[in-house]
């Protein structure tokens, strides 16, 4: 029997983002600077992950840090907190929680792709043996980790998995209408410039301060870091997270030409 995410959504569609249009436009994000660090988590986050998706076998977690030094709102830098899981058989990670360095970035990411983001202090630096990914909310670090002993790699050997973010969106079209809970599929494309990988490490997880209760960094996995030109794209497809992807996805659009 395949496994399927036990999230109640009645409780959860109160605090969830709101996105008016699923018609936004891309944003083209040049030479933006990420870190990736991976662990495993135990497998009772499950209780995290609507219905529509299956959890990751082994369960991980992805700790994100980009810069992104030009956006159509300005230069920030973007924390997130990825779970791991499937849609049907393609992997991808459920945003459980973002922090934007700018209050216009978080409304922005909220707004569009529905991304739980709020405005914090969020930085990334590099010295010669470490990267090191530092969030903060209020004054007080919720996640501090980074990369050990950078190694150069080919850009082919990073992975980035596809995001999905829960948020009220429209039920019908693209916009107007009845709003409800949607899975919306985030899917940015990446010219890799530069890659290295490196011993994981992290220093704080606050789990509450990003809505992932019950999720602890058990097992280092890996970790990446990488210079690339990226986006954050048109919207492509949705999914009603209370029934399996193969029943309840919705197209918005055929594909990304003309972005």
């Amino acid at each position: 029997m395949p496994l399927f995410g036990t999230l109640d959504l009645v409780r959860a569609g109160a605090s969830l983002p709101q996105v008016d249009d699923l018609d936004t436009e891309a944003w083209p994000l040049p030479r933006a600077e990420t870190l990736q660090v991976i662990y495993e988590v135990p497998r009772e986050t499950t209780a995290l992950l609507p219905p529509a998706l299956h959890p990751a076998l082994p369960s991980y977690v992805t700790f994100g840090f980009t810069r992104y030094p030009e956006s159509p709102v300005g230069a920030f830098n973007l924390a997130t907190v990825r779970l791991g899981s499937r849609a049907g058989a393609h992997p991808r990670g459920l945003v459980l929680g973002a922090i934007a360095s700018t209050e216009a970035a978080a409304g922005a990411l909220r707004a569009r792709w529905g991304l739980s983001t709020v405005a914090g202090d969020v930085s990334l630096v590099r010295r010669h043996d470490r990267i090191t990914g530092l969030a903060s909310r209020d004054g007080r670090v919720v996640l501090e980790c980074g990369l050990i002993d950078p190694e150069p790699i080919s850009g082919a050997d990073v992975q980035f998995i596809n995001w999905v973010t829960l948020a009220l969106a429209p039920l019908a079209g693209s916009n107007g209408g009845s709003t409800g809970p949607l899975l919306i599929q985030v899917d940015p494309r990446h010219t890799i410039h530069k890659a290295e990988r490196g011993r994981p490490e992290i220093g704080r997880f606050d789990a509450e301060a990003w809505t992932a209760p019950g999720v602890r960094a058990v097992h280092p996995v890996v970790a990446t870091a990488s210079l690339s030109d990226t986006d954050l794209p048109r919207i492509r497809f949705v999914m009603d997270p209370s029934v399996p992807v193969i029943h309840g996805t919705r197209r918005i659009r055929e594909s990304r030409e003309g972005e």
